[in-house]
């Protein structure tokens, strides 16, 4: 922001210099409006001063509702109880080891085992069928 240049005093106080006389300005008219200038240079620096009041009582309040919010969170934290889930538990199968194919009786072999059977159980009658 920049700086003022003139302060209320500093514009009273202030004597323009003369030239030559009976040419300018008319004194009376120039004090006048310099007056009026001074009078709002007082509502400006009062109102400034309003808000820079205003402005640290927001900070201060920011800063306190900052805190409460900071120790409501706190205490809303340490209320909650944390949820643990056991972990599920992966068992995982044993591989099968692929068998022989010697090991692995076929149709064929099935039909020559009841055959067998049937020749030791029955005899050789049943066998000539």
């Amino acid at each position: 922001m920049a700086q003022v240049k003139y302060t209320q005093k500093d514009i009273y106080n202030r004597v323009f210099k003369e030239k030559r006389v009976g040419v300018g300005y008319d004194p009376n008219d120039v004090d006048g409006f310099l007056d009026d200038i001074i009078s709002d240079y007082g509502v400006f620096a009062k109102r400034i001063e309003e808000l820079q009041t205003q402005v640290g009582q927001l900070q201060s309040a920011l800063k306190q509702t900052q805190e409460e919010l900071a120790h409501e969170q706190s205490q809303q934290m340490s209320r909650i109880q944390p949820v643990v889930e056991p972990a599920p538990v992966v068992v995982e199968p044993e591989p099968v080891a692929p068998a022989e194919p010697a090991e692995l009786p076929t149709n064929l072999d099935l039909i020559k085992r009841v055959a067998n059977l049937e020749r030791a159980v029955f005899g050789s009658e049943n066998s000539a069928n």
